[in-house]
């Protein structure tokens, strides 16, 4: 798997100015400051799938080619994204991220195209994308892109992926998942197997503050709780500002601070493009009541409810 840290992706609070019209009775007085107008979104802000089914770290039976989703963040003409994808050739399965310092980076021009890619120095892999920011929000928009994977053990097929796509936009990540798995624990010196339900709340975007202290709308910020039904060392949770929690594409990452004092690393992909359920998820324990006793909870799904 070619793999990079995810980033929080910034776009634009704008500033509104006071606007006086001929039959105005009353404008913004020397003494009064300008309020902020609610900040600009484009339209091409937010989550896609580009090419395939969405991607997956599960071997499939009946194995797809090219997999590609993108998260975007537009900062006035700047644009910032993440992705994941898949692809399937000479029988191996790859996955492959893009984000952090490999992010794309591009610009939309004048007339809505734009142009992304990846650092010129990243030595792992490359993605370049061309396409035009949709009229709105949601709306259809086509491109084309080129992936390159050059990790130690990539297989040459792909070294050199291209083609053209349709996007197709799926909804910020926003809903309640429940799922249920299960915990060994020695009874009397009994091995018992104990069911535990997750119930994981999920927000993604919000306002988030950049190095300045400027408040911005980040679409990739991710934030929530959880309740947890069956374990012996914590009930509930919270997404804690200190701890980012964060979505690229169909991929979600959430760290939450537990009531016994734990850390728990919670991770899973959207399956579809209506989010109907998370697969591939697991929950990770540092800290707290169960301390090493309780590490890893592996749930292959978690339905949504709501």
């Amino acid at each position: 798997m070619l793999e990079f840290c995810n980033m929080k992706i910034w776009a634009r609070l704008l500033s509104a100015a006071c606007a006086v019209g001929g039959l105005l009775l009353s404008g913004c007085g020397t003494a009064s400051s300008p309020k902020p107008a609610a900040p600009e979104t484009s339209a091409l802000a937010g989550n896609w799938l580009l090419a395939g089914p969405m991607p997956t770290n599960v071997l499939s039976p009946t194995p797809a080619g090219f997999r590609l989703a993108m998260t975007f963040d537009v900062n006035g003409s700047n644009i910032v994204a993440a992705g994941v994808g898949n692809n399937f050739c000479d029988n191996v399965e790859s996955s492959f991220e893009f984000g952090g310092f490999g992010s794309p980076t591009g610009i939309v021009a004048a007339d809505g195209s734009f142009t992304l890619a990846t650092p010129p120095n990243s030595s792992l892999g490359t993605l370049f994308i061309k396409g035009t920011v949709p009229r709105a929000s949601g709306g259809i928009w086509s491109g084309d892109y080129a992936v390159s994977l050059t990790g130690a053990f990539t297989p040459k097929c792909d070294t050199n992926l291209s083609g053209t796509f349709t996007a197709t936009s799926f909804p910020l990540i926003s809903g309640v998942y429940v799922g249920i798995t299960s915990t060994k624990a020695l009874v009397k010196g009994v091995s018992t197997v104990t069911p535990v339900t997750f119930q994981v709340t999920l927000q993604q975007g919000g306002t988030v503050m950049d190095p300045t202290g400027k408040p911005l709308l980040s679409s990739s910020t991710l934030s929530g709780s959880i309740r947890v039904q069956g374990s012996p060392c914590f009930t509930s949770g919270v997404t804690d500002s200190t701890l980012p929690s964060n979505v690229t594409a169909n991929k979600i990452f959430a760290k939450f601070t537990m009531d016994d004092g734990s850390t728990m690393r919670f991770s899973g992909s959207v399956a579809d493009t209506a989010e109907t359920r998370l697969t591939e998820a697991m929950a990770s324990i540092t800290g707290g009541q169960c301390g090493s006793a309780e590490p890893v909870y592996l749930l292959p799904e978690l339905n949504r409810q709501s």
